[in-house]
């Protein structure tokens, strides 16, 4: 029997309801029958499931998973029955098996594995947005990472360092040793309201090129304050919530505001297969060190929940079907 997991209405984790059904039928013309191996799961599902996202309900929950190809439909080439394939936001991720659109899927390499794929893909694109999308960042630029201890900002300021940028991060202090670890030699308190005078110190005053900003309200200030004249702000995430945007200043300062999706930049077939090879990449040199999700039983995705909320997670998590 197979299970999903749906909300009828939006609250806490307990309102995810595991529902059970046969069969999710045969592929139509352009989709494929996929198999969930590993399923991941985002601080966007929080929101999502809370409704801080408005979404028509009922919502089949989850936006990211990897799986093996058990059939296709007409019309569907890319991928083939026995292949391994992943994907990124579409929803109903939560569940043992699903129908998807193959314009959706990516194969996955061999030296990816289906965890692997499901903790990373969402993130990992997002990352390669920011890097080489939005700003594309260059041998001796200096950029602020913010949340750089979290899923997507860690990611993303591994991947920097890795491109020659000078990375100053932000995060918690408790999980900065991973960071140092990784080369990265400035790693800064959040927190911290003298935030934007240590990174002008450490940039001899004149502030850095790109602040990807994680974190909205709590940091926003802090970004336009660390920025040069004529840098590039990129406006990812607002977990602390929305920040006031004074476009007229940030534009008197020639600063660049830019809230990018990823779906602008990997919303076509070869911009999803580019972002792809360049991840899969980085996974296989072992950029991103050693990737390790915490495993919870697809039926115990509320629990899951519940950790992320509760800050007990200190990586990637994803649901075993």
């Amino acid at each position: 029997m197979n299970q999903r997991i749906r909300i009828n209405q939006t609250g806490a984790p307990a309102v995810m309801q595991v529902e059970t059904f046969d069969a999710v039928g045969v592929p139509g013309p352009g989709q494929v029958h996929l198999r969930h191996e590993a399923i991941g799961v985002n601080f966007v599902d929080t929101m999502f499931r809370a409704g801080t996202y408005k979404m028509p309900l009922p919502l089949d929950m989850g936006v990211e998973g990897a799986g093996i190809v058990v059939a296709v439909g007409e019309g569907v080439t890319h991928v083939a029955p026995g292949d391994r394939a992943a994907y990124f936001f579409a929803f109903g991720a939560y569940a043992t098996e699903r129908l998807i659109d193959a314009a959706q899927l990516v194969k996955l390499p061999e030296h990816v594995d289906a965890e692997t794929a499901a903790a990373t893909f969402t993130k990992g694109l997002t990352a390669w947005m920011m890097l080489f999308g939005a700003h594309r960042v260059q041998p001796g630029q200096t950029v602020l990472v913010h949340a750089a201890t979290g899923g997507v900002g860690a990611m993303v300021a591994r991947w920097a360092h890795a491109l020659g940028a000078t990375v100053i991060a932000t995060g918690s202090p408790h999980k900065a040793a991973s960071l140092r670890e990784a080369g990265i030699a400035h790693v800064l308190d959040s927190a911290d309201p003298a935030l934007a005078r240590q990174v002008r110190a450490l940039t001899a005053g004149r502030g850095v090129d790109v602040v990807y900003e994680l974190v909205g309200q709590a940091t926003f200030a802090q970004s336009v304050a660390a920025l040069r004249d004529g840098g590039h702000l990129v406006h990812v995430g607002s977990a602390s919530g929305s920040p006031a945007v004074d476009k007229d200043a940030l534009a008197a300062r020639g600063i660049h505001y830019q809230q990018p999706s990823t779906g602008r930049y990997v919303g076509d077939r070869a911009g999803l297969e580019r972002a792809s090879r360049a991840l899969f990449a980085a996974l296989g040199d072992g950029m991103f060190g050693a990737i390790t999700p915490a495993r919870y039983a697809l039926a115990d995705a509320a629990l899951a929940h519940h950790d992320i909320a509760a800050r007990r997670l200190n990586g990637p998590a994803v649901l075993l079907p």
